[in-house]
């Protein structure tokens, strides 16, 4: 089954933009199903398939043996994850890919040369990404809470560090797609994603069009 790799940073949106995509019909859409301590994002309605597809008997996304298989056998994971999708009558998947999520070479052996993995950028004016990922990291908070009021002192060396990290990887996956003539769309978080739902479904739809995937928009 072809895969739409959300590939992101934190604090761009791609959570609220995976919660959105699942009104898509024909989409499966996961979140961080290759997350080094859990694979969020999958419903209970999918644990049976995805136990036999798997062999694993799992009853939490948290468990130690899935979360293993999916880092060590990440072709295998995508096949699973597939297999669940079309059996509940979805064409396609989404997943959100970060770094750290899995070690380089393993992106480039098992994600990269993946038949009908098509990629996309989600990104954010880098400055806001990073104010609003240093407000939920002194919080300890990740998603439902309004900062907008908060204040915090940055560290211009430490935001330099950061950023060079974000750039290096998104240099990898541009490289990977310039290399092999593919087209690298990008999704923006102010464009696109801090939109209404309608608005964001619909720009989406457009942008997995360009790579070749045709989704259709619910009414």
């Amino acid at each position: 089954m072809d895969a739409l790799c959300l590939i992101a940073s934190p604090r761009t949106g791609t959570r609220h933009l995976s919660e959105v995509l699942k009104n898509i019909e024909d989409l499966a859409s996961y979140l961080d199903v290759f997350d080094p301590a859990r694979t969020p994002g999958i419903g209970l309605n999918s644990w049976p398939m995805l136990r036999q597809a798997t062999g694993i008997q799992f009853e939490t996304t948290r468990d130690p043996a899935l979360v293993a298989f999916a880092r060590e056998k990440p072709a295998e994971w995508l096949d699973a994850l597939g297999r669940t999708a079309s059996f509940e009558g979805r064409h396609f998947i989404s997943f959100r890919l970060m770094d750290q999520h899995l070690p380089a070479e393993t992106i480039e052996n098992a994600l990269m040369a993946r038949p009908g993995l098509r990629v996309i950028m989600v990104m954010r004016k880098q400055i806001d990404a990073y104010v609003s990922w240093r407000k939920a990291v002194e919080l300890g908070k990740w998603r439902d809470v309004d900062t907008t009021g908060m204040r915090i002192e940055l560290e211009a060396d430490h935001f330099t560090r950061w950023l060079d990290d974000q750039q290096r990887w998104y240099d990898m996956w541009r490289n990977h797609l310039t290399r092999n003539y593919l087209p690298s769309p990008v999704v923006r978080y102010e464009l696109d994603i801090d939109q209404p739902p309608e608005r964001i479904v619909r720009r989406f739809v457009a942008t997995a069009a360009r790579v070749g995937v045709t989704l259709r928009a619910p009414a």
